[in-house]
This record gives structure tokens, sequence and C-alpha cells, in this order.
């Protein structure tokens, strides 16, 4: 019965390591660094995807588990629910960042086109 709790507890690092990672309040700075950090991100939730089948993958394990160990069911299901918290909670603050990176890009796409327009007003005497 412990290597269930092991990879569970595996996971809940991991899952750790990348809400440190989402630990930032750097948005970019202009159009290319938004569009590098969306990118960066975009890889992160492919990381997430996979992490995520491993969240579902100790689900099914669990369940498994409880039926043919009752006597364990209340310890597979507080560890079951730890780890469906905090996936739920990255999953949420993933979604957050990739909203405000969005927000970001648009802002800097706006600036880019109003210095863009301003300078062409200027240089065409108008």
């Amino acid at each position: 019965m412990c290597l269930p709790f092991r990879d569970a507890d595996e996971t809940k690092e991991w899952i750790e390591e990348k809400n440190q990672a989402l630990n930032t309040d750097n948005y970019g700075h202009d159009l290319a660094s938004v569009q590098a950090l969306q990118r960066k991100h975009e890889g992160f939730e492919r990381d997430l995807a996979a992490l995520g089948d491993k969240v579902n993958s100790l689900g099914e394990t669990a369940e498994r588990l409880i039926q043919s160990h009752p006597e364990s069911a209340e310890d597979l299901q507080e560890k079951c629910t730890e780890l469906n918290q905090a996936w739920s909670s990255l999953g949420k603050r993933a979604d957050q960042r990739k909203a405000k990176l969005g927000d970001s890009h648009d802002l800097q796409r706006f600036l880019s086109d109003f210095r863009y327009r301003a300078m062409f007003t200027q240089t065409s005497g108008t």
C-alpha cells in the first residue's frame, strides 16, 4: 500500500513545483516579450496535461485499492482529496496566468499600434 502513497506524494510535489513556477508578476514589457511568455506558458500547459494524466491515473488506482482494501479506504480517500485539491488549484492559477498574459498581449498590441500610428502621423506632417 505504500506505493500509491509515494506516487501521490511525488505527484503533489510536482504540482507544488509547477505552482512555484506561476509565482511571477512578469507579464512582459513589450509585445515580443509577452509573446515569448505566452509560448513558454503553452509549454507549461503541455506539461500540465501530462501531470493531469498522472493525477487521473492515481485516482483510478486509488478507486481500485479502495475496493480491494476497504480498511485503507479513509487514508486513500484523504490522499486523493488532497491531490485533487492541489491539482484543481494549479489549474485555476494556470488559467489565470494565461488570461493575464492575454490581457498583456492586447495592451502591448494596442501600444505598439499607437506608437506606429503616432510615428506615421509625425512623419507625414499631419
